[in-house]
């Protein structure tokens, strides 16, 4: 994969930088969400990772969000569940330079937000870039195209937490309150539309931080989610238009693979532990693949083929599968 140009909602146009791409095509990176823990699963995921990165087998990781937790050894209290508080925050060092250093020392984090992420500063995730060049978050909700060998693949990265009705309803904290307030899911959608709809790619990856569909279903919320309102399904309708084959997600702390007949959807939110929830059983006929095993993703993206697998912290490839760009 070539070097990429990033599209964000206000029009600017931003390179990435020299990414560690070689020449040879595909296109390879890592999928990695909810890791922002700093304990030993989070570690343990980390050194896998190494051990690809080292192997040339990923070129960059495709970070779904929920990057920083507040646990009971890094001050968490009632109005900090979550997030970073600003570019100085120890939780940079301890969480992530710390913790994915040596081989991904200069591997490019494409990054989306997650909820966790708004009980904090978002503006200070979204500022980091100009400390570490590697963190690429230039907007809330953004995109980037490159050239496979014959073919094209855009990428569009999503901020899904203003189609949870339940932050809105009954936010987690204050910062996600008034952050979530200043947002407009509807203007979102339309740039969704928008972008997907201009895409002359093959291939066309969603990506964000909350499900579309889980083997949780309606127990995967902390907040009961009302049928009507504001939804993750006013985002799967405009995917599904413009026929976008595969969405990357977390949020739910495993790894699962749920297919339907227009899309495949893969959840990689084992970064930093792994999960058991009570089952959904009007969801499991679209259940391919589920563990709760703290782990990631390889992903090898080609002109004819995706190919996807699951890894968990000893290192094993738990799952493997096989995405065409049409069905």
């Amino acid at each position: 994969m070539s070097a990429a140009w990033v599209s964000t909602r206000l029009g600017f146009l931003l390179l990435l930088g020299a990414w560690p791409l070689s020449e040879a095509l595909p296109s390879n990176f890592m999928v990695l969400g909810d890791w922002g823990m700093g304990n030993a699963q989070q570690h343990g995921t980390a050194a896998v990772m190494k051990g690809v990165a080292t192997a040339k087998q990923a070129d960059f990781v495709i970070n779904v969000g929920d990057n920083f937790y507040k646990t009971a050894g890094s001050g968490m209290n009632a109005e900090s569940q979550g997030g970073v508080t600003n570019l100085s925050d120890p939780l940079w060092k301890r969480y992530f330079e710390d913790v994915y250093d040596d081989s991904l020392k200069e591997m490019k984090f494409v990054t989306v937000l997650g909820n966790h992420d708004y009980m904090g500063n978002t503006s200070a995730q979204l500022l980091y870039h100009s400390l570490d060049e590697r963190w690429i978050l230039p907007d809330r909700y953004y995109t980037w195209s490159a050239d496979l060998v014959h073919e094209s693949v855009t990428f569009v990265h999503l901020d899904t937490n203003v189609f949870i009705q339940g932050y809105i309803d009954h936010p987690e904290n204050t910062w996600q309150k008034e952050q979530l307030a200043k947002q407009n899911y509807q203007d979102q959608l339309k740039w969704l539309d928008e972008t997907l709809a201009a895409s002359k790619s093959k291939w066309k990856v969603a990506v964000g931080h909350h499900p579309i569909v889980s083997h949780a279903g309606a127990n995967l919320y902390s907040h009961p989610q009302p049928e009507a309102g504001v939804s993750m399904a006013l985002v799967q309708a405009v995917l599904q238009k413009h026929g976008v084959q595969v969405y990357f997600c977390g949020h739910v702390h495993d790894l699962e693979h749920l297919q339907d007949t227009s899309m495949d959807y893969f959840i990689s939110g084992g970064g930093g532990f792994g999960k058991v929830y009570d089952a959904d059983e009007m969801m499991m006929d679209k259940v391919q693949f589920l563990s709760n095993d703290a782990g990631f993703m390889v992903v090898t993206l080609d002109d004819d083929k995706m190919l996807t697998s699951y890894l968990n912290t000893k290192g094993e490839h738990i799952y493997n599968a096989t995405i065409l760009p049409s069905k």
